[in-house]
C-alpha cells in the first residue's frame, strides 16, 4: 500500500450544516437508500467524483465504466472479492464465465494495471475471466453464433463492459442472449451528463426532504446548450446566456449562506470521459475571450469523437489537501452494485481548488479504508476519518441512485 497522507480542510467554514444533517439521520438514510434499491437495482459497478467544499459536497462525475482498482487500497482486497461476489450474484442467473471488453488505448500502462486487477478480483470471486484484444474495432475474433457472443472460442454467461462506448456501440453486441453488465444503451454513445443530472437532481430532491435541508448543498446547478462549435462560436451566444443565469443563481446562494467565494463553472463535455473538453470559468468574459489553446482544448474528447454538446456545470471547490504538501484533493468512491469499497484521492500539486484535477500530474493516494462509507460513529466529531467518509459513501450512492434509475427507464 502506498503511504497515506492526511487529508485536512484548508477552509472549515460553514461545513457543520450538511454533514451534521447526514450523520445525525444515518438511520433514516439507510432505511430510504434500502426502499430505493428494491424499486431501482445498481449498476454492476461505477466510481464517483467527489468535490467537498464543506458548505457543499457533491458529486462532478459518475463513471458506469470505471478504471483506476489498481489505486484502491490493496490491503482490503478480499471486501472487493466479496462485493463482487455479491454483485454477481444478484442477478439471480447463472454465470460461470465472464467477458471482459477493454477500452482501445491498450499502451496505457495505469490502464491495464487496473485491467489486470480487476480481473483477478472477479476470479478470485470464483469465475473464470477472458479478456478480449483490443480494439473493438478489430472485431474478427467476435462471432454471433445463434445469438449467443463468442470471443477467440470462449463463449460467456455473462459480458462485462469497460469500454464506455464513446465509439459507438459495436455490431458484435446486437441480439446476444448473454447479460451485458452495464447496460450498452448506458454507453456515452447514448448517455449524457445533463441527463444523468437531472436525475441526480430528482434524486437530491426526495433525499434533502427526508432531510429537512436545502438540495443546493449536494446538488450542482447546471445548463445546457444546444449544439456549440468552439472553433467557428456557433452556439457561444447561447453559452453566455446560460453561464450568466448560472452565476446569478450560484451568487444568489452564496449570498445566502454567507459564502465568501467567487462563484465559478465548469464548461465540459456532455458525454465521455478521462477528464477531456474542460474548462474553468469565472467570468462571462473569460467565454468570450477564450484563446485559440483553449478552443482547441474543447474541439474532441476521448478517441477524437467531436465535442459539439456541453454541460455547464456548477463549480465546487475543493476545500481539503494533503496535510504535509498542501496540495488540493478530492475523494473517488467505488462501488459494485449498491456496495461501496472504498476509493481513494486524487491529488494535483499544479492544480488550485477550483480548477479539474482530472488531469496529467495527477497522484492518487488510498483511502485508508476501515468501516468507511457504511455507518458514522456519533461519538466522533464530524471532521474524524470515518464520518467524513460515510458523507462520502452517502453523496456516491445518491449519484449511483440517479444512475440506476437512467438504466431503469433506458432499459
Amino acid at each position: 500500500m502506498k503511504a497515506f497522507q492526511d487529508i485536512v480542510y484548508s477552509n472549515r467554514k460553514n461545513h457543520e450544516n450538511i454533514h451534521e444533517k447526514i450523520i445525525a439521520n444515518h438511520q433514516q438514510i439507510e432505511g430510504w437508500f434500502r426502499n430505493q434499491w428494491l424499486k431501482y437495482p445498481a449498476p454492476f459497478y461505477s466510481s464517483i467524483d467527489i468535490r467537498n467544499s464543506g458548505f457543499k459536497i457533491s458529486p462532478i462525475d459518475t463513471n458506469l465504466f470505471p478504471a483506476g482498482f489498481n489505486n484502491l487500497n490493496s490491503d482490503f482486497q478480499s471486501l472487493y472479492v466479496t462485493a463482487v461476489k455479491h454483485s454477481l450474484d444478484s442477478l439471480k442467473t447463472k454465470i460461470n464465465k465472464i467477458l471482459i471488453i477493454p477500452e482501445d488505448h491498450t499502451r496505457n500502462e495505469h490502464y491495464l494495471d487496473s485491467l489486470g486487477y480487476l480481473s483477478r478480483l472477479i476470479e478470485k470471486a470464483g469465475y473464470e475471466v477472458k479478456v478480449s484484444k483490443p480494439s473493438i474495432t478489430e472485431n474478427g475474433k467476435f462471432k454471433n453464433i445463434n445469438s449467443l457472443l463468442e470471443y477467440d472460442g470462449f463463449i460467456p454467461d455473462a459480458i462485462l463492459l469497460n469500454n464506455d462506448l464513446s465509439a459507438g456501440v459495436p455490431s458484435f453486441l446486437d441480439n446476444v442472449k448473454q447479460v451485458i453488465l452495464p447496460s450498452k444503451n448506458i454507453g456515452w454513445t447514448k448517455r449524457s451528463k445533463t441527463d444523468h443530472f437531472n436525475y441526480y437532481s430528482d434524486v437530491c430532491s426526495n433525499f434533502s426532504n427526508l432531510l429537512g435541508i436545502d438540495s443546493w448543498m449536494i446538488d450542482p446547478e447546471f445548463r445546457n446548450c444546444g449544439e456549440i462549435n468552439f472553433k467557428t462560436k456557433q452556439g457561444e451566444d447561447c453559452l453566455v446566456y446560460n453561464a450568466e443565469k448560472l452565476f446569478n443563481i450560484i451568487s444568489e446562494k452564496y449570498e445566502k449562506y454567507d459564502i465568501d467565494e467567487k462563484p465559478f463553472i465548469i464548461i465540459k463535455a456532455d458525454s465521455g470521459t478521462y477528464g477531456m473538453g474542460v474548462i474553468s470559468i469565472d467570468s462571462i468574459d473569460q467565454i468570450k475571450n477564450l484563446n485559440r489553446k483553449q478552443r482547441n482544448k474543447m474541439l474532441s474528447t476521448k478517441g477524437n469523437v467531436l465535442l459539439n454538446k456541453v454541460i455547464l456545470q456548477e463549480g465546487v471547490y475543493s476545500f481539503e489537501e494533503t496535510k504535509e504538501s498542501c496540495n488540493v484533493a478530492e475523494p473517488v468512491i467505488y462501488s459494485f452494485s449498491n456496495f461501496l469499497i472504498g476509493g481513494f484521492y486524487r491529488t494535483h500539486e499544479n492544480k488550485a481548488n477550483n480548477e479539474n484535477l482530472n488531469s496529467p500530474g495527477m497522484i492518487f493516494q488510498p483511502i485508508p479504508l476501515n468501516d468507511i462509507c457504511i455507518s458514522p460513529d456519533l461519538s466522533l466529531d464530524i471532521d474524524s476519518q470515518i464520518n467524513k467518509y460515510y458523507v462520502y459513501g452517502v453523496v456516491a450512492r445518491l449519484a449511483i441512485l440517479a444512475a440506476a434509475k437512467e438504466l431503469f427507464n433506458l432499459d
